[in-house]
């Protein structure tokens, strides 16, 4: 059972409306949380206006069942 969960936010400005794309992975205690979440860094410095990745741990609310069954992407 997962207590938390890394919230991983891509953004890309592309365009004129820059689209955000949320990534969500199960950790089971927040120091793995937090440890995982440095990981997420975007390399490329000459691309961050266009491209950004931000980074989050989330305690888990709710019934875990009700999480495991979320198809979202």
């Amino acid at each position: 059972m997962s207590e938390f969960v890394l919230v991983i936010l891509v953004t890309m400005g592309l365009s004129k409306v820059p689209s955000t794309y949320e990534i969500r992975v199960p950790k089971k205690t927040y120091k793995q949380c937090i440890e995982d979440s440095k990981t997420y860094k975007f390399p490329f410095e000459e691309l961050h206006k266009v491209i950004s990745v931000k980074t989050r741990c989330e305690k888990v609310i709710g019934k875990q069942r009700q999480l495991e069954n979320d198809k979202s992407i």
